[in-house]
């Protein structure tokens, strides 16, 4: 890329980085004739079919402007249901389309309802699905057929993946039923809901979830924390017997994203993630071999195995190489590309690096810089949501964006982050804006020894989670900046507290306990009570219908700002929420916070900026 004189001139290349599709595996049908994608070709996220044999090419689903969020195939291969979220606010709606194409219907019109997911009955008669109201969590059973729906199971805490049995006799989900902050215990009821549930947790206080019936017997494969790392084990819910699978031992990965019975129930296959990228397993569950990995492109998966249990489907990307979807033979290695997406753009290429923090504790990150960089540059350190989440070798469209825009960027997953053990993604359980805090500290002492950052012009950046980090280090660490932007984050955490529904509550409580409970916590580690010490010009986006990160607070932040007469712009986007959004919001969000930086720090690789 030429050097020019204005950030201006290089944003055509932020907008062709923006543009490029997104696509993730959603689904497999059970008769091997499509996998169901998300996709935002159209512009927002929206269900496609993807040919399985024969043509290849992505065929809408789903359509229109509000995106859709989650999707499964019934068992006999006609419908898709899927969740659909209006204006942004996570009040979704459940959908059914045909498989192959035709119009959608709204199978129920929910009151207001956070859906986390959902799954069909294997007589494809029953869908139950897990969520969220603003008084409680829960899970509900309801009628594709009639729109005739109840509520079966109440919670105070976050419930997720409710699966059906092979009879559809029971129905097992993942529950917090306690206040221990890192506990989830294993649920099964009935298939009806008309019994009293029975809790199974292998020791209490853990973590377990994502519970996958056996096609044909009654256990379930799921992942648990009990032995103080993540393990995948079965539990076979009439003898009470509980057995291990062999990753953790042998070291596999820290962690399994996406794991499953195959289709004879004989073996479980799962994605192992270690520092970032996923690799593909199967093992027998007679233990008589060593798990067999599948070989796969480098980089960060979903995968399903189809019905005939010879191939596996996946979509993958890497953080220098967009989404694409393909299928592959288990035996001999066989793959046939499905869709993907080539560009020439000058995409930076990503650095595996690893810096100590304040307590000798290594942390892994991403450094990626502009293919010709040649002298020292503004830096952006870039923070990832979550916090539970990580910057994998994913493609991630904002950080390559701010590259061809001619700024390095660091990504550094601090310590809370996936992908990194439990103990290190538990370590700010009451204590976020802490040791995270200090993490970011020891990233900008890395990047300010490196010889291609300029050490004098570091900018922190980053959404949601990221957003609250921005919004606490320039409050914290004024002096370490030279600018900063955060995009839909926190700035008040009791004030967000007393705005959320049932599952942000519970999700900030799992990090601060209560209110009433921490409360010199909750004030310390908000950034609307250090706005005085704010020195480094500030950018803030938000969203008007943002239901995670209210914006209430956010204006209360800004308006602070402008009284104290600090240097900032705020930006709301109107009839947008949290999370993934329409391209062309997401391409002004970037375009903005770049057209800032440059601004403020000078246009990268010209005399500017040096």
């Amino acid at each position: 890329m030429a050097a020019s004189g204005s950030v201006e001139s290089r944003l055509d290349f932020v907008r062709q980085v923006m543009g490029i599709p997104n696509v993730y595996l959603a689904d497999v049908a059970r008769d091997g004739s499509a996998a169901v994608v998300l996709s935002n070709l159209t512009g927002s996220l929206q269900l496609a079919a993807v040919p399985l044999r024969g043509k290849r090419a992505l065929r809408p689903l789903s359509h229109g402007r509000d995106r859709v969020v989650g999707a499964r195939i019934s068992h006999d291969s006609r419908h898709v249901a899927f969740s659909r979220d209006f204006g942004g606010r996570e009040e979704y709606q459940l959908f059914r389309v045909p498989l192959r194409g035709g119009t959608e219907k709204m199978i129920v019109r929910l009151p207001p309802t956070r859906i986390f997911d959902f799954s069909w009955s294997r007589r494809d008669d029953v869908i139950a699905l897990s969520g969220a109201t603003r008084e409680f969590n829960g899970v509900w059973l309801l009628s594709p057929e009639t729109g005739a729906y109840r509520n079966v199971f109440q919670c105070r805490h976050w419930t997720f993946g409710p699966r059906f049995s092979a009879g559809d006799e029971q129905l097992c989900f993942a529950a917090k039923t306690t206040d221990a902050p890192t506990a989830f215990e294993l649920v099964f009821l009935d298939g009806e809901g008309k019994r009293t549930p029975a809790l199974y947790t292998p020791k209490a206080g853990s973590e377990n979830g994502g519970p996958k019936w056996h096609p044909k017997e009654p256990s379930v494969v799921f992942k648990t924390d009990a032995r103080g790392r993540y393990d995948l084990a079965v539990y076979e819910p009439d003898s009470r017997k509980l057995s291990y699978l062999q990753p953790g031992d042998q070291g596999l990965g820290v962690d399994f994203v996406s794991f499953d019975w195959t289709p004879d129930g004989d073996s479980v296959y799962y994605l192992a993630l270690k520092e970032g990228r996923t690799r593909l397993f199967v093992e027998r569950l007679d233990g008589a071999d060593a798990p067999r990995e599948i070989p796969i492109p480098k980089g960060y998966h979903a995968a399903q195995l189809w019905s005939t249990g010879d191939s596996v489907v996946f979509s993958w990307s890497s953080l220098s190489r967009p989404h694409a979807v393909a299928r592959q033979r288990l035996k001999g290695g066989k793959r046939a590309a499905l869709y993907e997406h080539r560009t020439k753009l000058p995409l930076g290429a990503a650095q595996h690096v690893v810096y100590r923090s304040f307590d000798g504790r290594p942390v892994h990150g991403w450094f990626l810089k502009p293919p010709r960089q040649r002298v020292r540059r503004p830096c952006v350190l870039w923070i990832h949501g979550g916090p539970a989440w990580e910057v994998a070798d994913e493609w991630n469209a904002a950080i390559q964006a701010f590259v061809v825009a001619g700024f390095p960027v660091f990504a550094p997953n601090i310590r809370g982050s996936t992908g990194y053990g439990v103990e290190f993604q538990n370590l700010n359980i009451r204590d976020v804006g802490g040791g995270d805090l200090k993490d970011v500290e020891y990233a900008v002492r890395y990047l300010r020894g490196r010889p291609d950052v300029d050490p004098k012009k570091i900018a922190i950046v980053g959404a949601s989670y990221g957003g609250y980090m921005t919004f606490l280090a320039v409050t914290k660490l004024p002096d370490l900046w030279a600018a900063g932007a955060g995009a839909v984050g926190i700035t008040d955490w009791k004030e967000s507290y007393e705005l959320s529904d049932a599952a942000f509550r519970s999700f900030i409580e799992r990090y601060f306990g209560t209110p009433e409970e921490n409360p010199k916590l909750y004030r310390d580690r908000s950034p609307i009570h250090f706005v005085e010490n704010v020195q480094a010009p500030l950018f803030i986006w938000h969203r008007a219908n943002d239901s995670r990160c209210p914006l209430r607070p956010v204006e209360k932040f800004a308006d602070r700002l402008r009284e104290l007469g600090k240097r900032y712009e705020f930006h709301v986007m109107g009839d947008e929420g949290h999370g993934f959004q329409k391209t062309e919001n997401l391409t002004w969000q970037c375009e903005a916070m770049i057209a800032f930086l440059g601004r403020v720090l000078g246009v990268p690789g010209t005399a500017r900026s040096s």
